[in-house]
């Protein structure tokens, strides 16, 4: 409540006087962190070719690639204006100390998973978000701006930039603090991983269930966001195999069955000596995986 108060009565008078009167930190301190010339800085351009690949499950992702020149950018922007700022901690994509197992674990044991997905995650979080966002955390209107310009192309974050994911969870808090308020407000649990938001619930109401879509739905959309329907908007009950993130969560977090026997399968051809069907690089990565599973389980609570 205290907060609340202070950001009403404080805060945001002074972040509107802020804004009109154009105050905040300057372009020539965002060019000193990017160890560039004002000029330079102003002048920049960034450029971007576009790709596809395709999806492990169907279809087709459209990346929009930055130059080497403007990668090597966003990544000094990533690690000296971006590193030290606060995601929300249900946000568990792109942040350290975050992964996986922590956007399933909450889940666990629940009646009822409700996974929902937001259609073009990167590019339906538009340049003018963006840019209030780097204003409210204090930059000026020109920097803000230049900020935008290069984190942002056709007016989304593009798929594929280095900037992309943190800014995507830097400038989603708000709607996470509302996704978690809804939660606590239908006795649910919620987290998010990128576009995969999840919600659960001790009790299988399917009533609570549909406000809660409903209510997320609302929310998002507030925000630009809109949500799959159909195929991708899942709810998973106890006789369901809940997965969240690849994770079982019916009971207690887990490898699903089916990938725990390839793997053992792998490395017993390794054993004797025989091919393996994985390559080394993503043995590692489930190995990785396996850990992290373990350890999450053996956490206390």
């Amino acid at each position: 409540m205290l907060r609340w108060l202070l950001t009403r009565v404080v805060f945001r008078p002074w972040h509107w006087l802020r804004c009109r009167l154009g105050l905040g930190r300057s372009v020539a301190e965002l060019a000193s962190r990017l160890e560039m010339s004002v000029d330079n800085l102003r002048t920049f351009q960034p450029k971007y070719r576009q790709a596809s690949i395709a999806k492990r499950t169907g279809g087709v992702r459209h990346l929009s690639i930055p130059s080497d020149e403007t990668k090597a950018l966003q990544r000094r922007l990533l690690a000296r204006v971006l590193r030290g700022l606060r995601a929300h901690p249900a946000a568990c994509a792109y942040e350290r100390g975050r992964s996986i197992t922590n956007n399933a674990a909450p889940h666990v044991g629940r009646a009822v998973v409700v996974k929902l997905d937001v259609v073009d995650f990167f590019p339906a979080t538009h340049a003018d978000r963006i840019e209030r966002y780097f204003r409210r955390i204090g930059w000026n209107r020109e920097a803000a701006r230049l900020l935008t310009k290069l984190t942002t192309y056709q007016d989304g974050l593009p798929q594929g930039a280095p900037t992309s994911p943190r800014l995507s969870n830097l400038v989603n808090f708000s709607i996470d603090v509302r996704l978690e308020r809804l939660a606590a407000r239908r006795r649910a649990r919620y987290t998010r991983y990128a576009d995969d938001i999840t919600f659960s619930v001790e009790r299988d109401q399917p009533r609570r269930v549909r406000g809660i879509v409903q209510s997320a739905r609302r929310i998002l959309k507030v925000h630009g966001y809109e949500l799959h329907r159909n195929k991708k908007l899942k709810i998973l009950r106890r006789h369901h195999q809940q997965l969240v993130t690849g994770l079982v969560v019916n009971e207690r977090l887990n490898v699903p069955r089916r990938k725990r026997r390839q793997l053992r399968a792998v490395l017993h051809r390794l054993k004797t000596g025989r091919n393996a069907t994985m390559t080394p690089e993503q043995l590692a990565g489930w190995k990785g995986v396996l850990d992290m599973v373990a350890n999450q389980s053996n956490r206390p609570g």
